[in-house]
């Protein structure tokens, strides 16, 4: 399994795919949506990061019924891909509706291997073509309790996504893109330990409400995501006497860059 500091992961499928050239292309009449999202299509991305370096391919399968709504299920080719905004999608499912994109599945959040969280989502607004700047376009909050080598661990996060600013040209690689919008998703996220003393339980502070994921998606009308660029990191407190399998600090940059797609 590919090690970072911080992992979105979802599920565990692989799945065949096309020839991962590097010439981006397109159909001659693509769906002009922002998120072609046509049984078939598939998009191809260069992940570049200052922890590792890959590339990952992101294909819409096939239907899904939702409580008797029907999705689309998104999966990759890789069983752990390097992105966040691919692991973000596989093996969800997304819905569209006056414009905006809905999610719904589960996003599991891993500080570490020991540290394995799952987020259920339903129905999140990914995107909104009809958005304004700095509208927010999905939010949920909740607490989660985990056990860490005896440990107790009460988590609280909230998950968000936020449209930002339209960009009338974008360039991102060696490409040039028009009628570009751009989301931001924030995952916020705080830690409480719980440990006993002279038998006695107390808990600590052991990771203050922080940002710990800002991710920014870059939305190209008619081929969909061409760019995410994302910060990843985190900074524990130190506990005297609470001994933990995880980093006291972690931090990723990455971005995810278009290289080839299919609107067909």
């Amino acid at each position: 399994m590919k090690k970072t500091y911080l992992l979105i992961v979802l599920g565990a499928f692989l799945v065949s795919c096309s020839s991962d050239d590097d010439s981006t292309n397109g159909n001659n009449n693509p769906d002009q949506s922002y998120f072609p999202s046509e049984q078939g299509k598939y998009w191809v991305y260069d992940v570049n990061s200052n922890v590792m370096n890959g590339r990952d391919s992101l294909f819409v399968t096939n239907d899904t019924l939702i409580n008797n709504t029907t999705y689309k299920k998104l999966k990759t080719k890789e069983e752990f891909p390097f992105g966040f905004f691919s692991n973000s999608l596989r093996n969800n499912a997304i819905r569209q509706s006056d414009g905006k994109t809905y999610l719904s599945g589960a996003v599991g959040f891993n500080i570490s291997e020991d540290l394995p969280l799952s987020l259920p989502i339903n129905d999140f607004v990914i995107f909104d073509e009809n958005a304004t700047e700095n509208q927010q376009l999905g939010s949920i909050n909740g607490t989660l309790q985990q056990e860490v080598q005896g440990y107790d661990l009460g988590l609280t996060y909230t998950l968000s996504a936020k449209a930002k600013a339209p960009i009338s040209s974008f360039t991102s690689g060696p490409q040039t893109y028009t009628n570009v919008k751009s989301v931001e998703i924030t995952l916020n996220l705080g830690i409480n330990v719980t440990t006993e003393i002279a038998g006695f339980p107390i808990t600590f502070p052991l990771m203050s409400p922080q940002d710990v994921v800002v991710s920014t998606q870059y939305y190209a009308q008619g081929i969909g995501v061409v760019k995410t660029s994302t910060n990843l990191s985190y900074q524990l407190s130190e506990i005297p006497g609470v001994q933990l399998p995880i980093p006291t600090t972690g931090s990723e940059q990455q971005d995810e860059v278009l290289v080839k797609y299919s609107t067909e």
